[in-house]
């Protein structure tokens, strides 16, 4: 007997094995794979439905001004204007990016001693930024005048009332994590652990707490115990109400990013996705009416169609468990 042979007797007899453990045990082979599914599914959870992930517009800033609520057609407007860019937006959000380089690094050096100097740049900043005058037509104005004031925080939200902005200008840094006292990070022993305090335990696939502090995903602000660069990044985040085009402001950029956050989508739009399936069924049965060995051609549709669900939900779910960005939600 070749080796060929014997690696095609021994593929056969471990099949053979397989389908008889299954067919002797089907309640807890079932059940396990039941459990295998759901684990691998458990990122998603958190995850966007498809569809409803943000999209982007941009736009330069110059000659800029809010669209219409219900613009006409207007000659020589380019084609790619999306349908959702009309009426004035909720909210202009600015963000000062701060990139800084640790040097030298010496490999006795502890993180939590690195750090420390990038992050208290954040300090002075918000101060630079909360005493900034905006002087145009009308007059001079403070940040308290044109950014936009919060109220009570969400319940869900709550606890985090000694981090978050509330009855104020929404204004966040990294600064937020010490209440921005400068004294208070100063003091501070351990400035890793005070901002990974509130990191879950958990898997995570939405924005956490010092995503939203920083500014910039966590694997880019280079700010953890782990970290092999020298490079500390992270941005003052500002929200405006309203858009001040005025040439002699210190804080402009030269292009808006516009951003529209879909709606979640209803039972109407996924009606092409479970017709599919339908479909898939009824072939699936259809083509083993004839098969007399089948006992249940519904049970085997049914089991065809769950497999090539399942088979889609896992993929995704272990794309987002390792961090790579599933297909599926636009983004």
């Amino acid at each position: 007997m070749t080796l060929t042979d014997r690696l095609r007797e021994k593929i056969s007899r471990a099949f053979y094995n397989h389908g008889l453990l299954c067919a002797s045990y089907p309640i807890p082979i079932t059940l396990f794979t039941g459990l295998c599914i759901l684990a691998c599914c458990y990122p998603l959870l958190k995850l966007p439905l498809p569809g409803t992930g943000p999209v982007e517009f941009t736009t330069p800033v110059k000659d800029y001004s809010p669209p219409p609520v219900a613009p006409g057609p207007t000659p020589g407007e380019p084609s790619e204007r999306p349908e959702w860019y009309v009426g004035a937006p909720v909210a202009y959000v600015q963000q000062i990016f701060v990139k800084s380089s640790v040097s030298p690094w010496h490999k006795d050096l502890l993180a939590v001693d690195v750090f420390r100097s990038p992050l208290s740049r954040a300090f002075q900043l918000v101060e630079e930024i909360r005493n900034h005058v905006l002087r145009d037509s009308s007059g001079a104005r403070s940040l308290e005048d044109v950014c936009l004031q919060v109220t009570d925080l969400l319940p869900g939200l709550r606890k985090l009332r000694n981090l978050l902005p509330e009855h104020g200008c929404l204004l966040l840094s990294p600064a937020n994590f010490w209440q921005n006292d400068h004294e208070h990070f100063h003091a501070d022993p351990d400035i890793i652990a005070t901002i990974h305090q509130h990191e879950p335990k958990t898997l995570q696939t939405s924005a956490t707490l010092k995503d939203l502090l920083f500014g910039v995903p966590g694997k880019y602000s280079g700010v953890s115990l782990f970290a092999r660069k020298r490079m500390a990044a992270y941005t003052i985040t500002l929200v405006f109400r309203r858009y001040h085009a005025n040439p002699n402001c210190s804080l402009r950029a030269e292009s808006l990013v516009h951003v529209h956050f879909k709606e979640e989508i209803g039972v109407a739009e996924l009606i092409p996705l479970v017709t599919t399936y339908i479909i898939l069924f009824a072939y699936i049965y259809f083509s083993t009416r004839k098969i007399d060995m089948v006992k249940s051609k519904w049970g085997l549709a049914l089991a065809a169609v769950v497999t090539v669900l399942s088979s889609l939900l896992m993929s995704v779910g272990l794309c987002t468990l390792f961090g790579l960005t599933p297909t599926l939600n636009g983004g």
